[in-house]
């Protein structure tokens, strides 16, 4: 019987979504008159050159009732991308409150550095902190601004939420802090780090691995315990900041962590040996893992700050399993995906995207990657050039399906690096997107 409904009732469902898709695709070309028209009244335009920020008042009614704000990027190497960036975040933290800086870079890394500010240029916290993707002029002048406003007594806090890490960062601040109370312990920090930061690819086999691994844990597990025991005098010993201590301990942990799972998996495919399941990949592990450490940021380490979020617009959008088709063509979850929606209630996410210029391959920070230009009809590139701006603002989250924003609730592509075709609903993806006419690849610094 159930066969026999099922024979009955498939071609039906067939059609109906066949005709369900093409009523959708035809209202979509019926309406695409009204789209630029909207565009060139709705569009917020956005004047680096407008000192007085008037152009940025529009977030302080966007963002209402938000806590935090993730500021996407559609590729790390763009110096445009970055300064709009930076100039917001000013904004955010002088105007609306925002007090803490969280960037996709290591939770050690960023930590330690910003522990240690106080003894460090701008350039050497950044670059000490942050990944060398960003080791730009532009990003200099944030980390100026930070250390400008931690000496005014009103500072933006630099966190993080990856997991990868920099090989010497966090090894020597931490060291350092430990040598004042046990010298001893201080070496096997400094070794363990070392070692950690070549568990993969200095082992050849499982059994390799499995060995350093397990010599690793219990090196930090020493560690761990130390610092429980003589909580009072690494207190005295850390940089006085509130939470000092607690970032020391969750560093440690993570350590643990890190190796108990993706580098366990890194190191099963690195062997060849893949899971059957897509989010136990490791590059799918690592957003699961960023998710998990951001929410630690957001609920432990700092339960009563607004953030903001530095990232790429593919692990900071809402859903990538809700792609139509990503740039991996897999659409397996992404940092998003895994956030608890109390989290996502509170959060405004901006994708920002370009329609010509180049920037950086990260895999080099040398090779430069055109944008495809013009861009693909009707894609958000294209469609946002209406608005006859170098660059704009436009918000999803406010803005209702009708004639003029139907583009926001069809399908739509849009570049990811500036030229690998996606698709997807921008508004099941971001909140809001920033459009920019050209961008030129970043100058990474020395």
């Amino acid at each position: 019987m159930k066969r026999m409904i099922v024979r009955m009732t498939l071609p039906l469902l067939i059609v109906c979504l066949a005709f369900s898709s093409f009523s959708a695709s035809a209202r979509a070309a019926s309406e695409e008159k009204y789209w630029d028209h909207w565009i060139e009244r709705h569009a917020q335009p956005l004047d680096a050159s407008n000192a007085s920020n008037k152009d940025l008042r529009f977030l302080k009614k966007v963002l209402k009732g938000k806590r935090i704000v993730q500021l996407g990027e559609t590729t790390h190497g763009a110096g445009e991308i970055n300064a709009t960036k930076v100039r917001m975040i000013k904004y955010l933290h002088e105007e609306l409150g925002y007090d803490v800086l969280a960037f996709e870079s290591g939770f050690p890394d960023t930590n330690a550095s910003y522990l240690n500010m106080d003894q460090l240029t701008p350039k050497s916290t950044m670059k000490n902190s942050i990944y060398a993707v960003w080791h730009t002029e532009d990003v200099v002048e944030l980390f100026d601004y930070m250390k400008e406003q931690k000496e005014k007594g009103d500072p933006l806090i630099l966190t993080g939420f990856d997991i990868q890490s920099m090989k010497n960062s966090f090894n020597v601040a931490a060291t350092q802090w430990v040598k004042a109370v046990d010298p001893e312990k201080a070496e096997l920090l400094s070794q363990s780090e070392n070692d950690f930061s070549t568990l993969v690819t200095d082992s050849n086999t499982f059994d390799e691995f499995s060995q350093k691994k397990e010599k690793l844990v219990k090196n930090y597990q020493k560690l761990i315990k130390f610092t429980k025991t003589h909580a009072s005098e690494l207190k005295e010993n850390l940089p006085k900041e509130p939470k000092a201590y607690e970032m020391f301990m969750h560093s440690l942990q993570l350590r643990i962590d890190v190796m108990e799972t993706y580098m366990l998996e890194e190191m099963k495919e690195k062997l060849e040996e893949y899971p059957e399941n897509i989010e136990d990949f490791s590059f799918f592990m690592r957003d699961r893992m960023m998710a998990e450490q951001f929410q630690w940021v957001a609920d432990t380490l700092y339960p009563k700050k607004k953030i903001i979020v530095w990232g790429h617009n593919y692990h900071l959008r809402k859903q990538n399993t809700k792609m139509i088709k990503d740039w991996v063509q897999l659409n397996g979850p992404n940092m998003g995906d895994y956030l608890p929606e109390r989290l996502k209630k509170q959060t405004y996410t901006i994708g920002i995207y370009a329609y010509s210029g180049a920037s950086l391959d990260s895999s080099d920070n040398k090779t430069v990657k055109p944008v495809t230009s013009p861009p693909p009809s009707g894609s958000l590139e294209a469609l946002l050039k209406a608005a006859d701006r170098p660059a704009v603002f436009v918000d999803f989250l406010h803005t209702k399906n009708k004639k003029g924003t139907s583009w926001m609730y069809t399908p739509r592509t849009a570049l990811y690096w500036g030229y690998m075709e996606e698709q997807m609903i921008l508004k099941e993806q971001y909140d809001g997107v920033i459009w920019l006419e050209h961008i030129t690849p970043s100058v990474i610094i020395k």
